[in-house]
């Protein structure tokens, strides 16, 4: 059942499989074969690229790993490309404000709970499409009415942090974000590693180079803390294969304590996600 509801699993194995065997992936074999213009829809001036089984011609190559099955965590290196950094650190380098911590309805600045800046991207950059579009091969079909947010930057100093949340939002009964990529830009710095608290870290070393392995790396957090890596992603859903969002995937952003990290943040859209306790036909529009 699983399968059927999410075909993209597939995708998963075979990638898992062909990392394991040290074989680097071709995006263009996550894809489909047949290529279309990406169409647009235009809701309350936020524009949206549709999720959609084409794609564009994209020959990066990366490798993954399953780090966990459930919730369904994936290491993805490298994702992201030293030129493609480069180009969206200089397009969003004057769009930087301060972030704000969400809530329902209700947005607003709370020191306590997270210190950044945050700058969103423009669909109508072709580095930008390149991105989001590897995030969909990535992901595999989900529907048309699964679409990709902006993508957003996330600028850390010193002392920045995100406390503990959810991508998913709680309180939602209709429309939700289902997946999150957390691409590392900027990985210049110590601390700021994502931490999932209700995760376990695995024994043995073979993820050192991905999560903090010792009692001085962890620095007192519970749980896996995956290390900023420049270029590299994590990948996770959000959700269960049931539709009820996933407690294992609460994490947070741990505080920078020197230099700077830049996160990029890529999340997917499920307009026809319900809640339990859903009444609406249509979903609400999507947090930003």
């Amino acid at each position: 059942m699983v399968f059927l509801k999410y075909p993209s699993y597939l995708t998963y194995f075979f990638a898992a499989t062909a990392a394991i065997l040290g074989v680097s992936l071709l995006s263009d074999r996550l894809r489909s074969d047949h290529l279309m213009a990406i169409p647009r829809v235009v809701i309350d001036n936020l524009t949206w690229t549709r999720a959609i089984r084409q794609s564009s011609i994209d020959d990066h190559q990366y490798q993954v790993q399953i780090f966990s099955k459930d919730p369904l965590i994936m290491a993805i290196h490298p994702f992201i490309t030293n030129d493609e950094i480069a180009h969206l650190l200089h397009v969003s380098e004057n769009n930087f404000t301060t972030s704000l911590v969400y809530g329902g309805e209700e947005s607003r600045f709370d020191p306590n709970k997270r210190i950044s800046e945050s700058a969103i991207l423009s669909h109508d950059d072709p580095v930008v499409l390149r991105v989001e579009q590897r995030a969909k091969n990535f992901q595999g079909w989900r529907g048309n009415r699964t679409v990709i947010q902006r993508p957003t930057l996330q600028r850390y100093q010193v002392g920045g942090f995100f406390d503990y949340h959810y991508d998913w939002e709680p309180k939602r009964t209709s429309g939700n974000r289902i997946t999150t990529f957390m691409v590392y830009l900027v990985a210049d710095c110590e601390g700021g590693g994502t931490n999932f608290p209700y995760l376990t870290r695995p024994n043995g070393t073979e993820w050192c180079n991905i999560i903090e392995c010792t009692e001085d790396g962890m620095d007192g957090f519970q749980g896996v803390t995956f290390k900023p890596r420049t270029g590299s992603a994590i990948f996770w859903e959000n959700f269960y294969p049931n539709g009820s969002g996933h407690e294992g995937v609460y994490h947070a952003g741990l505080p920078v304590k020197s230099g700077v990290k830049v996160g990029l943040n890529i999340w997917s859209w499920d307009f026809s996600w319900r809640s339990d306790t859903a009444e609406a036909d249509n979903a609400d529009l999507p947090v930003n």
